[in-house]
């Protein structure tokens, strides 16, 4: 750059001196004013034309360094790339519920999807990789068959593979993104982090993670409403009390939920808690129909 700048320099000073040189033998020829100063404007041009070239090869040279500093990790897997195209925003005031279900699948997922089917409900199930079984595959085919929406919880749930880097990241979500492709067929475009976007596993590589998934066309979505199903040891009542305090401040709540093999007591609540989700007014629909959600804090 300080090696262009120095010929540039030479470069306006030959001109300005050979200017001057020719003005005053023109001057004393008796070269008419005109003349001299449609020249001297033509030295101008050349001159503007010059650092314009100039000016443009430094830019593209910055340009350059530029995409040389694009992280590595954008060039993996160079087909985990999908399309999501965001929803209108939501009325306010308009009572939508999304019952979401983490951890899955299992043989509890057969018992969720069975009670949807018979009350006529969709849902959005984010699904964990490693879970996946020859038998538990068609859990997978029936979400897509009966019109619910798969999402991706990541494959192995382990925080020290999954949020160590972001390129560890892809790799593991690229797993059980190819898997649930291989299964249904659909390309897979939403997802959920294990323990949420605000987790503390995550923080330094977090808003790096969230650009490149978004670059990626994935999109992300957290949760309003807990029904705390795989905290402690949950109850009938704690279950139903969690949900119903959180309804209190949300108009579209997103309830979180698991179909884990450990979350019998969840399939057993799961009619009440619809009931209730009825009563007050809520309709049901899935994530993919909801712009996307993170955690404010």
């Amino acid at each position: 750059m300080k090696y262009k700048s120095v010929i540039s320099i030479t470069i306006i000073t030959f001109i300005i001196f050979f200017a001057f040189i020719v003005g005053q033998k023109l001057h004393t020829q008796q070269v008419k004013e005109k003349d001299i100063s449609a020249w001297l404007n033509q030295q101008s041009l050349e001159l503007m034309s010059i650092m314009e070239n100039e000016t443009a090869k430094d830019n593209a040279d910055s340009s350059l360094t530029s995409t040389d500093k694009v992280p590595d990790y954008t060039k993996m897997f160079p087909d985990l790339y999908t399309v999501f195209d965001k929803p209108e925003r939501l009325k306010k005031g308009e009572k939508i519920a999304y019952l979401t279900f983490d951890d899955g699948p299992s043989e509890n997922t057969f018992k969720v999807l069975d009670i949807l089917e018979e009350m006529d409900i969709k849902a959005t199930f984010f699904i964990v990789g490693s879970a996946i079984h020859e038998e538990e595959e068609d859990s997978l085919k029936r979400m897509v068959h009966e019109g619910h929406t798969i999402g991706i919880h990541t494959y192995s749930h382990l925080c020290k593979e999954i949020y160590c880097s972001v390129e560890r990241f892809l790799e593991d979500f690229n797993l059980v993104y190819q898997q649930i492709y291989e299964i249904t067929g659909e390309r897979v475009n939403i997802y959920r982090f294990p323990w949420g976007s605000n987790n503390r596993y995550s923080k330094g590589i977090k808003e790096s993670l969230m650009d490149e998934m978004e670059r990626r066309g994935f999109s992300c979505y957290d949760w309003n409403v807990s029904a705390e199903d795989s905290i402690g040891k949950p109850t009938a009542y704690s279950i139903l009390r969690n949900i119903k305090k959180d309804l209190k401040t949300q108009d579209q709540p997103i309830i979180l939920m698991h179909d884990s093999s450990i979350n019998d007591l969840t399939v057993k609540m799961l009619p009440e808690i619809i009931k209730i989700l009825e009563e007050k007014g809520y309709k049901f629909e899935t994530l993919d129909h909801r712009e996307p959600y993170q955690f404010s804090w």
